[in-house]
């Protein structure tokens, strides 16, 4: 294909050639006269010529049009110029997923994150009838606020769009992320996204392909033929029970996969993070695959034990004498702190509710009488500075989605975290400044960040109830005491899901979501002293 670099289409300037394949090159390009940076996405000259294609380019355009997802990469434009289709899009500078999994293989909590990420926007294109039919590392781009991002739906298709638009050899996807029915040119629908998702899973875990040859012809034969390997076995860190789901993930029978991404999320939720070895006394079986461990004080072992697995009895409680990460925290210098208020910021709650009803849609009215709030059906709470809505509303509104919701509910509750997060950091009310202002230095802006963000919600609750500690160059303790969303609520695993999803919407609001990834050590949920205790981890540890 002819290079474009240095030409003009439009109103775009190319500049650089980034890459390509078979049917189309990608390029950086310059809106004029905005002076907008984009990825100008051109088809093949030859295939220019074919009618079909040009269709199919065209049908690429208006499939993304479709989506409107913060993990999805839209779509800017459509034209066709000087002999010329191409469209444009947002230009991501973060590289891809393949990129991060040329290093080796991730550890499990960053591993979730992306797959949740990605399974987000897959979801939200299913919904929208359109399967993706090419996910693969290659085709998720990393933004720079470490968001993944569902790209290159160039073989999508919507449940009710011509097959004869679907050209052979376009069609049959990428070796070693195709399922079975794809590979063998049957009819597919969103189960081979599915599909894909578990081979992604089995990727970013172990470093290789479930299913692998020396050529495309050995790769299709063994994803139809071959039982699915155990990951496991290929990573000792891994837990059995991933191999159990994945078994069911890349069933060569789409009827026994996951019949819907949000299944498939659920299920992956009630994993163990790793393998639940017995353990010698004083030590922690904290797995990281193909990276070294730092040394560990006492103090931080407590810390970095591992989560327990979903159905397993609660840790044992600070008044039994079992180890305690608050109480760590405390000898480290934290100064423990008891709510005195009974109420908190109408703003604060008037945000939550709101995001609460847009999450749950046509559920709202359930939610809303489950928690006692029926006065907020229809309208929000006052949104104003005053500290005069009760701390309970936030307690027995989590406390709803998880009644409601039953085994989905860390998923709704996720969303309804996130999006709130990204809504109180746009209206600015917060008093955390600019991301762009931050000091530089990957530590540094975190303290900012972490110092920043614990003094807000003091604010929320009008006294000081929040505090946090760095405790070497790769972990910073947060304590939320008297956990607003956790008073009342005694549950057997960790349930603070909407505040980790708090934490890592501030990390990718400060740009740092590549370098940090949050968990919670002790949930005041499960102690009965609703004090909850989150780890803020670097990567490289």
């Amino acid at each position: 294909m002819k290079d474009l670099t240095g030409t003009r289409l439009g109103s775009y300037e190319i500049v650089e050639r980034l890459g390509g394949g078979g049917m189309a090159v990608v390029y950086r390009a310059v809106q004029q006269p905005l002076g907008r940076e984009v990825a100008l996405k051109a088809l093949s000259p030859e295939l220019f010529q074919d009618d079909g294609f040009v269709k199919r380019f065209e049908t690429e355009a208006k499939t993304l049009a479709k989506l409107d997802h913060p993990n999805i990469l839209p779509i800017y434009d459509f034209e066709v110029t000087d002999g010329v289709a191409f469209l444009t899009m947002p230009l991501i500078r973060g590289g891809t997923l393949r990129d991060i999994l040329n290093r080796g293989p991730l550890d499990t909590l960053t591993a979730w994150r992306y797959l949740r990420e990605i399974g987000d926007g897959l979801q939200h294109a299913h919904d929208a009838g359109i399967v993706h039919r090419d996910l693969k590392p290659t085709n998720v781009l990393i933004h720079s606020d470490g968001r993944a991002m569902l790209a290159d739906f160039g073989l999508a298709r919507g449940a009710g769009q011509p097959t004869h638009l679907t050209t052979i050899g376009l069609a049959i996807g990428t070796p070693g992320y195709m399922a079975p029915e794809q590979v063998m040119g049957h009819e597919v629908d969103r189960r081979c996204d599915i599909y894909a998702m578990g081979v992604l899973t089995f990727e970013m875990l172990t470093g290789r392909l479930p299913f692998i040859g020396s050529n495309r012809m050995e790769v299709a034969y063994a994803t139809v033929n071959a039982p699915v390997p155990s990951a496991a076995k290929l990573n000792n860190a891994l837990p059995d029970e991933l191999d159990q789901l994945l078994n069911k993930v890349l069933a060569k029978d789409p009827g026994q996969r996951p019949q819907t991404v949000r299944d498939l999320l659920s299920q992956m939720a009630k994993l163990p993070q790793r393998r639940q070895a017995p353990a010698a006394a004083g030590s922690v079986p904290f797995a990281r695959p193909a990276a070294a461990q730092p040394a560990e004080t006492a103090a931080m072992r407590i810390i970095s034990a591992p989560s327990a697995p979903h159905g397993s009895p609660p840790p044992s409680s600070p008044s039994s004498g079992g180890a305690s990460a608050l109480k760590t925290l405390e000898m480290m210098g934290v100064k423990p702190s008891r709510a005195r208020g009974r109420f908190i910021l109408n703003s604060h709650v008037s945000n939550l509710v709101h995001v609460a009803r847009d999450v749950t849609a046509d559920r709202w009215p359930e939610i809303a009488y489950s928690s006692g709030l029926v006065q907020y059906i229809e309208d929000d709470p006052p949104s104003d500075e005053q500290l005069a809505t009760p701390v309970e509303h936030l307690s027995r509104l989590n406390e709803a989605f998880e009644s409601v919701y039953g085994h989905e509910a860390e998923d709704a509750i996720r969303a309804w975290g996130r999006r709130a997060t990204e809504r109180w950091l746009a209206d600015g009310r917060h008093g955390m400044g600019g991301a762009r202002r931050l000091v530089p230095g990957r530590q540094r802006k975190l303290a900012g960040v972490v110092k920043s963000f614990t003094e807000a919600m003091d604010q929320v609750r009008g006294e000081h109830t929040h505090a946090w500690l760095q405790v070497d160059a790769h972990q910073f303790w947060l304590v939320n005491f008297s956990n607003m969303f956790a008073l009342g609520r005694i549950k057997a695993v960790k349930s603070c899901h909407i505040w980790t999803a708090s934490i890592e919407t501030i990390l990718r609001w400060a740009g740092l979501a590549n370098d940090w990834y949050v968990e919670e050590v002790e949930c005041g949920c499960v102690t009965g002293t609703f004090d909850c205790v989150f780890a803020i981890r670097s990567v490289e540890t």
